[in-house]
């Protein structure tokens, strides 16, 4: 809405739910034109399908969804015209995008806010509204990545699923969040100096928890 010259679009957002929230678990939710400034500072990875994100406090969204809508993008520039190639990109946009947060509401409204992002974006570049195994797919994505959690004192219950886009398969391996806790640990230890790529960078390579055979894109919901 513009009034005056100004844009007052943001002025209307909630940013407190409750005064109680903020007392008991700290709870202000970021505004938009705050989350898109931070995205802006990467805003190549933000735009890319596959770069992952995690957000360990994410409220009911306002990060996950920008990040989304700022892959959607992508996903549409590229691959609106062929439906194999968008439906595949959409689930790996959707794949790479991580939240936890303590209280329930708010996860069930993040997954839904993204859910609802990605129906929309689905019928309006293809033309017709996803089928219903397609949203169940996108449903049991969301659920293994935006979990209810505490991500300073629980890490060790918290179960992260790695999704890898092979051709038209994924690979799926699950992976605890103090195993990337560990990883940011030895990233900064000198012994960590003389693990690298062939590239020359550091990497760490945590042993999954649990490791899934590839899958065609389509045949997610059945597991």
């Amino acid at each position: 809405m513009i009034q005056n010259g100004a844009d007052t679009t943001f002025q209307k957002e909630i940013q407190v739910k409750s005064t109680d929230r903020v007392r008991e678990h700290g709870e202000v939710l970021t505004a938009k034109r705050e989350v898109e400034a931070m995205l802006d500072l990467v805003k190549n990875e933000s735009e890319r399908i596959d770069s992952r994100f995690l957000e360990p406090a994410c409220g009911d969204g306002n990060f996950l969804v920008a990040i989304l809508e700022r892959k959607l993008k992508t996903v549409v520039t590229r691959y609106k015209t062929k439906k194999v190639d968008f439906e595949v990109n959409l689930l790996s946009a959707l794949a790479s995008i991580y939240g936890i947060d303590l209280l329930e509401d708010n996860i069930q409204l993040a997954i839904e806010r993204m859910f609802e992002i990605a129906c929309s974006c689905y019928k309006d570049s293809l033309k017709s509204a996803p089928d219903e195994d397609f949203k169940d797919i996108m449903r049991f994505i969301l659920k293994k990545n935006i979990l209810q959690g505490d991500s300073l004192n629980g890490i060790d219950k918290i179960i992260f699923t790695q999704w890898t886009l092979v051709g038209y398969q994924f690979k799926r391996e699950e992976f605890s969040f103090s195993q990337l806790n560990q990883q940011a640990e030895i990233m900064n230890t000198p012994l960590f100096a003389s693990l690298t790529n062939d590239k020359g960078e550091n990497v760490f390579l945590p042993q999954p928890l649990k490791e899934y055979p590839l899958t065609y894109y389509r045949k997610l919901g059945e597991l």
